[in-house]
């Protein structure tokens, strides 16, 4: 295993451009809290020098790879505390480890939004750009929101299906036509949560006006 990426003061993996620039399209990111000059991925950042962990990132849309060393569990602890602020998400790619305390301490149980596991290994690069190495282990993207943004979003999906039933995409589509900065992996778990607070049903399956794909349509139960 490399012994390199997982120290605690190491900021010199960086995340493949790639990877970051199609989530950085669905989040619309604004900060980096675990940067370095030359890594950093958002115009506001913060470094070893100026502490991520010390920073207030509320009111932020946070994209954060942080260190993989010992004390990786306080930045996730502070992920989730940030992202209790009004108007914050933060996202934060980091190892696949689900049987480690922070996970159940800040992820499990309903902390996190989302869960995103990673198929195969994500190759790191250095400072440049240039390959660095294959991560010896899987990993995983974590997704807080805030409980304003989660809930407005969640509102304006319901608003939606009560008008007429639709697909993910189908509403994804529409919040992105009226500006909102919504994706379909948005959607997916908000419709997932209401279905289980028995405020959204599965309505059968037609084909999405979006993908042109047979896809599950959903709609407002009576009295939402």
């Amino acid at each position: 295993m490399n012994k390199a990426l997982l120290s605690s003061n190491n900021l010199n993996w960086c995340t493949p451009p790639e990877f970051f620039d199609e989530l950085d399209q669905e989040f619309h990111f604004n900060l980096d809290p675990a940067a370095t000059d030359k890594c950093a991925k958002c115009a506001k950042y913060f470094t070893p020098e100026t502490d991520g962990l010390k920073a207030d990132w509320g009111g932020s849309r946070v994209f954060c790879n942080p260190p993989y060393g010992r004390n990786i569990g306080e930045w996730v602890k502070k992920g989730y505390e940030e992202s209790q602020k009004p108007g914050t998400v933060v996202v934060m790619l980091i190892p696949a480890r689900t049987d480690t305390s922070y996970y159940h301490d800040y992820i499990f149980g309903g902390k996190a939004d989302e869960v995103r596991f990673l198929r195969g290994r994500l190759y790191f690069t250095d400072e440049e750009g240039d390959p660095k190495g294959r991560a010896p282990f899987p990993s995983a993207v974590i997704i807080w929101r805030s409980k304003d943004m989660a809930q407005s979003l969640r509102d304006m999906v319901l608003d939606l299906i009560k008008g007429e039933p639709m697909t993910a995409n189908e509403i994804a589509a529409t919040l992105s036509d009226r500006g909102q900065q919504v994706n379909r992996s948005d959607v997916g778990p908000i419709l997932t949560k209401a279905q289980a607070a028995g405020k959204a049903k599965n309505a059968g399956k037609r084909a999405c006006s979006v993908t042109g794909r047979s896809a599950i349509v959903w709609t407002a139960t009576e009295g939402v």
